[in-house]
């Protein structure tokens, strides 16, 4: 999964086209749609006619319509039962289930309480996210409800990350009390090292 929202329209093109050259398997494009520039980010991705498309924190319709056109899927993140919901409706194939353990943006809700809460309300299979970095997490989300597991943080720190090494080295050496859950940053809760 390509996480988009550092793009310029013409970098995503040029990101896209990478991908598609290294592998002939589907892949995803990652936009979170309360960021600026998003919006403009959709039209970008829809041309390149995106296997699945990852969008969060958004009005979420007219793009599902327009990725079903094509064949493409939609994996719409949510981080409570009630947007899990709204996301059905509206079409989306499947949910990324964010617990608040997980990096970035979540609610408050922790993967062991929302996975079966949002299962037990939707019919499309659940991706979880969120504190998952080994196989007993893989094993504890499936049996919660969920279908398949989304990892962030442990791709993060692979060597083919474009993540910087400085940053590498102190998420490594992170313990389980050493990051914070705030919503300074654009009004939603996001978790970061502290």
């Amino acid at each position: 999964m390509l996480g988009a929202a550092a793009y310029s329209k013409e970098k995503l093109q040029e990101a896209i086209a990478e991908i598609r050259s290294l592998t002939d398997k589907p892949f995803a494009v990652n936009l979170t749609l309360l960021l600026p520039g998003a919006r403009g980010l959709i039209q970008t991705v829809l041309d390149a006619k995106v296997p699945v498309i990852n969008l969060a924190l958004g009005r979420i319709k007219d793009i599902v319509d327009a990725t079903h056109a094509y064949g493409g899927k939609i994996l719409a993140t949510v981080a409570m039962v009630k947007h899990a919901q709204f996301y059905e409706k509206d079409g989306a194939d499947a949910l990324s289930v964010t617990g608040y353990e997980a990096a970035a943006h979540s609610a408050n809700v922790g993967a062991l309480v929302l996975i079966p809460a949002v299962a037990k309300k939707v019919k499309v299979p659940i991706v979880a996210a969120g504190g998952i970095s080994d196989g007993r997490g893989l094993v504890a989300a499936l049996a919660l409800g969920a279908e398949g597991v989304s990892l962030g943080t442990r791709f993060a720190l692979t060597t083919e990350s474009v993540v910087h090494e400085v940053y590498k080295k102190k998420i490594l050496a992170a313990t389980e009390e050493d990051t914070i859950l705030s919503d300074r940053f654009d009004g939603v809760n996001c978790r970061v090292l502290k």
